[in-house]
């Protein structure tokens, strides 16, 4: 487990309600706000595509470097064919198939780009809050399927559990021997919420369950 200093925050968990889809169940700070500190420590990092961005803006301007140095010292390196790309630029219009394609292609990669910057990316901790108003604890997705799954395992007719997290919704699929699936269905989906109300991650969480009885 991981932790992080951040800002003012507040405490104390709470639950979600009743249902087969149940309210958000995780905690919510009295004041109204999360602490901004700890989801900017906890934010996810684009660093693939940040590293491909690197290299590429590198090969630009190293190639631009060598161009421009040694057309100054009087034998021009020539990589790059300028006089064939003007002279295509000089013959071709806007409405031609290869400039529209070409166009095409770089807005894409815009907005690729500017895509990968402002959605964030899969979290590798989820930020939980502790005791102290100003230290934020982080727990893996992974770990908080386990715990999720084994809490539900444990609940009364159930046989055997598993779980999912995705986003801010927590799935739990359940097999049980007893006829009253809906009944174990409640009692899972309690457990759940009660064991994501003690984690008391950051954010608000939905839990779903689904019981399969005997066939």
């Amino acid at each position: 487990m991981t932790t992080a200093e951040t800002g003012p925050g507040s405490t104390g968990p709470s639950t979600g309600g009743g249902g087969r889809v149940s309210e958000p169940a995780s905690t919510r700070p009295a004041s109204g706000s999360r602490p901004r500190a700890a989801v900017r420590a906890f934010r996810p990092r684009r660093a693939i595509p940040a590293a491909i961005s690197a290299l590429a803006l590198l090969a630009a301007g190293v190639l631009t470097a060598l161009e421009t140095i040694s057309a100054l010292a009087g034998r021009p390196a020539r990589l790059v064919p300028y006089e064939q790309v003007a002279a295509w630029a000089q013959t071709t219009t806007w409405q031609d198939r290869q400039a529209l394609t070409s166009a095409g292609i770089a807005a894409v990669l815009g907005l690729l780009l500017l895509l990968f910057a402002l959605v964030a990316g899969r979290p590798r901790l989820l930020a939980l809050r502790t005791g102290d108003p100003d230290l934020v604890a982080g727990v893996r997705p992974r770990t908080l399927t386990k715990l999720v799954a084994a809490v539900a395992s444990e609940a009364d007719g159930v046989r055997g559990a598993r779980a999912k997290v995705r986003g801010r919704q927590v799935t739990v699929n359940a097999r049980t021997d007893l006829r009253d699936t809906l009944g174990v269905q409640e009692r899972v989906r309690a457990a759940v919420e009660d064991e994501i109300g003690r984690l008391a991650p950051i954010g608000r969480y939905t839990v779903r369950a689904h019981v399969r009885g005997p066939s």
